[in-house]
């Protein structure tokens, strides 16, 4: 397990989100941390930043990400996504648009997003989010060992 200081974003609604800094492909990156993401996915403006446009396929599924403007997106291959000192290699990653999500985020003065920390990568990695002391503590990835289908699990 590691532990990661969080970035808090205050808004004036009392609201707030928390950021993640992480490293793709040797590059840093700003996460948002996004429980009600389902995939962990890269904003696919920032992208080619981190993955070259030649290693991009379609993506047959739609795709629901939370702020994006798209229900279609793109899967790339990331070589090596590190959050803390845990390592993921060979990770697929959609790209969808977070316009809408960057646009908000910049028009309050908060930096913009490279991706959606979801939750495929905080549950396979068994993380604890604490919202106290804004760290995430997060485990080396544990694949799944069935495969995936559409169920809902009580």
């Amino acid at each position: 397990m590691t532990s990661l200081n969080l970035i808090q974003l205050n808004f004036a609604t009392g609201g707030y989100n928390l950021l993640a800094r992480v490293i793709i492909n040797g590059k840093p990156a700003l996460f948002l941390v996004d429980t009600s993401s389902a995939t962990t996915v890269l904003d696919s403006d920032h992208m080619q930043k981190f993955v070259e446009q030649t290693e991009l396929k379609r993506n047959p599924r739609k795709n629901l990400a939370p702020g994006s403007s798209s229900v279609y997106s793109y899967i790339a291959n990331i070589e090596r996504l590190e959050i803390g000192s845990v390592v993921i290699k060979n990770y697929k990653a959609a790209s969808v648009d977070l316009n809408n999500i960057n646009r908000a985020f910049r028009g309050m003065g908060n930096p913009q997003v490279d991706g959606l920390l979801g939750c495929d990568l905080l549950r396979h990695c068994k993380a604890t989010i604490n919202f106290e002391t804004r760290t995430l503590e997060i485990g080396k990835l544990e694949e799944p060992s069935e495969p995936a289908e559409n169920k809902i699990i009580e």
